[in-house]
């Protein structure tokens, strides 16, 4: 009877340990798979989910803006004349004093 305590005590020591072993094994691989997942996505380049929601909302502003703008007449421009200033010669032929 002692011996077949012995043993069980033995097998349920043994279980406890392979457990903790196991758990620790577990998370290991976890952040080993973490860690290599996170290198791929970097070389990738990826954008980060809130810089593309404001870029978004950016280009989504601008097809608005040139939507409305299509949407306004056209209004026809006046051009300005071009004022031409005349010189007079005698401007020209002044020469200095001294």
């Amino acid at each position: 009877m002692v011996n077949k305590n012995k043993i069980l005590s033995d097998l349920s020591k043994f279980a406890v340990d392979a457990m903790s072993t196991f758990s620790g094994i577990k998370e290991e691989i976890e952040t080993i798979v973490s860690l290599r997942v996170n290198k791929v996505i970097k070389k990738m380049n990826l954008v980060k989910k809130d810089e593309f929601e404001v870029l978004k909302k950016m280009v989504q502003k601008l097809i608005d803006d040139n939507e409305n703008l299509k949407k306004t007449p056209k209004r026809r421009v006046k051009k300005k004349k071009k004022t031409t200033i005349k010189r007079s010669n005698s401007n020209k032929k002044r020469k200095k004093t001294k």
